[in-house]
């Protein structure tokens, strides 16, 4: 069996190697990673709709940054709430509210979590309020 393993070259080399009791195992852990990478890209997929925030840093919608990430779970060190995905890595996905622009010119559309939190540190820059219908 193990030398059928070895002598198929579209199998990943992990799969290959394996003994055959370890191969339901070896599957088992690709197919979790498949599928963790996939959620991963659905997020970041969903976060690029016109529309939304395109900050890539993580931000507690009521509070700001105030977000704490571990075991790739994200939750608000003040208002409790929790993501089951790491909120701190990836665009923020939110509803864009500002359109923030720098003393260079450079712009971006965030949330209003974000949008309170450059407010304070656009040196020479404006914020923008999107008008809604």
């Amino acid at each position: 069996m193990r030398e059928r393993l070895r002598e198929q070259p579209d199998l990943p080399r992990g799969v290959r190697g394996a003994l055959p009791g370890a191969v339901d195992e070896a599957l088992g852990q690709a197919a979790r990673r498949i599928g963790g990478a996939a959620e991963k890209l659905a997020r970041v997929r969903a976060a690029q709709q016109p529309g939304s925030c395109t900050a890539w840093w993580g931000i507690c919608p009521r509070c700001g940054p105030t977000l704490r990430t571990e075991d790739g779970r994200s939750w608000c060190q003040e208002c409790g709430a929790g993501w089951g995905y790491d909120r701190s890595q990836g665009p923020c996905g939110e509803a864009a509210t500002f359109l923030a622009m720098d003393a260079q010119g450079g712009t971006v559309i965030v949330c209003a979590a974000h949008g309170r939190h450059m407010q304070e540190r656009l040196d020479g820059g404006l914020l923008l309020a999107i008008p809604t219908l």
